[in-house]
């Protein structure tokens, strides 16, 4: 398999997350290449991240202020998603990166010690794109652009990577976490480790 771990970022990666990425179990069967991108904004930069994945079996995208756990790539492999998420904070609010697969829209998020109940792997609505291994078969088949924001009427926003789950889980790809691989949010004040 062959997997490109890129960061998308505005100017720099924090040393804690290069440091975890070089840290990093690579699975025997798996090749990785390593590469950041800049853009004008988070979707921008993604984007170019997904189309440099083309060329790739896999994506790990990692978020430049992310500290991923060393098994990170392994378990989120083995989950067997065509696209999924490792648990962190968020940059607000209380909860996780990850969505409930609930009726409401994308503002239902796990809680840690929700996720610290379940045992093993399970389906979600999304997740944020701080911590996910994306099958590139999914750039293939979902409409470019993957990523983008979307303004609602009320002042709401969707994000780019909620944007993006909503586009994939439209085409019947499987979004899933892993719980156990959980990440540290260096812009947070609470770590998760």
């Amino acid at each position: 398999m062959r997997c490109l771990i890129a960061v998308p970022t505005f100017e720099n990666i924090q040393p804690e997350t290069f440091k975890s990425i070089y840290g990093l179990d690579i699975p025997e069967d798996f090749e990785c290449d390593f590469t950041f991108i800049r853009g004008y904004d988070c979707a921008i930069a993604r984007n170019k991240v997904a189309k440099a994945a083309l060329e790739y079996d896999y994506l790990l995208s990692i978020d430049s202020d992310m500290m991923i756990p060393e098994d990170a790539l392994r378990k989120l492999y083995e989950a067997g998603f065509d696209i999924c998420f490792g648990v962190y904070p968020r940059s607000t609010g209380d909860g996780t990166n990850i969505i409930k697969p609930s009726m409401r829209d994308f503002v239902d998020s796990y809680f840690f010690a929700e996720l610290d109940k379940l045992s093993g792997p399970i389906s979600v609505k999304a997740g944020g794109f701080g911590c996910a291994l994306i099958k590139t078969t999914v750039f293939q088949r979902v409409p470019f652009p993957w990523f983008k924001y979307v303004a609602y009427n009320d002042g709401r926003t969707l994000s780019e990577d909620y944007y993006f789950c909503k586009q994939a889980g439209m085409y019947d790809f499987s979004l899933g976490v892993e719980p156990t691989v959980r990440c540290g949010h260096i812009i947070r004040t609470f770590q998760y480790e």
